[in-house]
């Protein structure tokens, strides 16, 4: 049955970012649930739910009440997220939601016992995959005060010559990019550490450098360059470290 929850999520994927014009969405966040864009929303998602429990082959019954539910629970999160930012932490939630209660029906179709659930968590929390997900979280959040706490005295140094510059507004990057830069590319050079592709970290270093060469050559500031090459060199560092750690322990527990 696991042909039906893959189908299912599919269906959810095709009628949420295929089949949904942009017009829609802003048609469901300013009028809500008087919006018709909602409605075609829905139908649409009934139609594609039902074209799956067909090709399934399940119960008639059954394949009603599922098409019902998901169809009803997806124009509720619809509408709650209607009222809410457009901005990605409620996109996330509202896209957890939606599988949830996919997932949920899909449980309760395929009936799925309580143990089989509890099996397949446990395989999960298998040692080896919770190494693999650590490494992720500690090249994150982690790494990022650690490469601030070592750079600090760096940072206060440039913000202060950057606040008596009269370009000022010139060298300013987006607020909180850097760290978000940050959490991509040690989350990149773990991901070629574990399949065993360290081309790419020399990729990605390259793919910065070139990125950052322009900026660095046009303000001619050896004090910022060497703050860059500190921070960039820190954050492979970081990850490489972690990265290594983690394959060693995984094939040691494999």
């Amino acid at each position: 049955m696991i042909e039906l929850l893959l189908l299912l999520i599919t269906a959810h994927v095709i009628a949420d970012f295929y089949l949904q014009p942009a017009s829609w969405v802003s048609c469901r966040n300013s009028k809500h649930l008087k919006s018709p864009a909602l409605k075609k929303h829905l139908l649409v998602h009934a139609t594609l739910y039902s074209l799956v429990f067909i090709t399934c082959q399940t119960s008639i019954f059954a394949a009603i009440i599922a098409v019902i539910v998901l169809t009803l629970t997806h124009g509720i999160i619809d509408l709650w997220k209607s009222y809410r930012p457009n901005n990605l932490t409620y996109f996330v939630i509202d896209q957890l939601l939606h599988l949830l209660i996919i997932l949920s029906v899909w449980i309760a179709i395929a009936q799925i016992s309580w143990q089989s659930i509890q099996d397949a968590l446990i395989l999960i929390a298998q040692p080896q995959n919770v190494i693999i997900a650590l490494a992720y979280v500690l090249v994150c959040k982690p790494a990022s005060v650690i490469i601030a706490l070592a750079l600090q005295k760096y940072t206060r140094a440039l913000s202060q010559e950057n606040s008596n510059s009269a370009h000022a507004t010139d060298n300013m990057g987006l607020v909180s990019a850097g760290a978000m830069i940050g959490y991509i590319e040690r989350c990149l050079a773990i991901t070629f550490i574990f399949v065993g592709q360290f081309a790419g970290i020399g990729f990605l270093v390259a793919t910065k450098t070139i990125f950052r060469f322009g900026d660095l050559t046009k303000n001619k500031d050896m004090k910022l360059t060497e703050y860059m090459m500190l921070g960039t060199l820190l954050s492979y560092a970081i990850a490489l470290v972690i990265g290594w750690n983690a394959i060693d322990l995984y094939q040691q527990l494999s």
